[in-house]
């Protein structure tokens, strides 16, 4: 059961990632951005400059995790009908969500235990009503 269970969970989870990214994987296009530090003092922001037609947009950026990486490419995905609104194409952040992670894997956790415990040590009532219950009468071609 834990199995076929798990097969499931992970089949419906890697079909919900792709259709619920923000900015959509599908309708969405891709930039290169370079990775710049603006501001001054403790006013200071990571930030990658990408562009489209022409006009310039900036997405701020997580400072510890790209304070080393400054001057390098990378990949942005945005919508193309709200450039401003981007996100960087990775595995962590982009298509793995933490609290998305922890909401999915909790969840399954608990509906998981909860059909562990209805099918794994049922009531004694429930197997002697069971086991005095008569079979359903068969169909004439069976």
């Amino acid at each position: 059961m834990i199995k076929s269970a798990i097969i499931l969970f992970l089949t419906c989870f890697l079909l919900y990632l792709p259709f619920t990214r923000v900015p959509d994987y599908f309708d969405s296009e891709r930039a290169p951005g370079i990775i710049i530090k603006e501001g001054t003092g403790s006013r200071t922001k990571i930030m990658a400059i990408y562009s489209e037609y022409g006009k310039e947009y900036k997405l701020e950026l997580d400072s510890a995790e790209y304070a080393s990486k400054l001057g390098k490419k990378l990949e942005l995905i945005y919508e193309l009908s709200n450039p401003q609104k981007a996100a960087v194409s990775k595995l962590w952040g982009y298509w793995l969500i933490p609290i998305e992670l922890a909401w999915s894997f909790g969840i399954f956790a608990v509906l998981l235990g909860i059909a562990y415990a209805t099918t794994h040590k049922p009531h004694p009532s429930a197997i002697a009503e069971q086991l005095k219950s008569e079979e359903a009468p068969k169909k004439k071609y069976q």
